[in-house]
């Protein structure tokens, strides 16, 4: 939910209390998991999920 909200990375692990390097393997395995290729791809899906739920 950060990384849609925008977040950047540094800002993710601060609020997380976790590694940069640990926020980018785990978006890099989002992006994997649901075929995306950037936070945008990442947003517009999110935003559309959440308008049939």
């Amino acid at each position: 939910m950060h990384a849609i909200r925008g977040a950047a990375n540094r800002d993710i692990a601060e609020a997380l209390r976790v590694s940069v390097r640990t926020v980018e393997v785990h978006l890099g395995r989002v992006f994997t998991k649901l075929e995306v290729r950037s936070r945008v791809e990442l947003t517009v899906l999110a935003h559309r999920a959440e308008q049939h739920l």
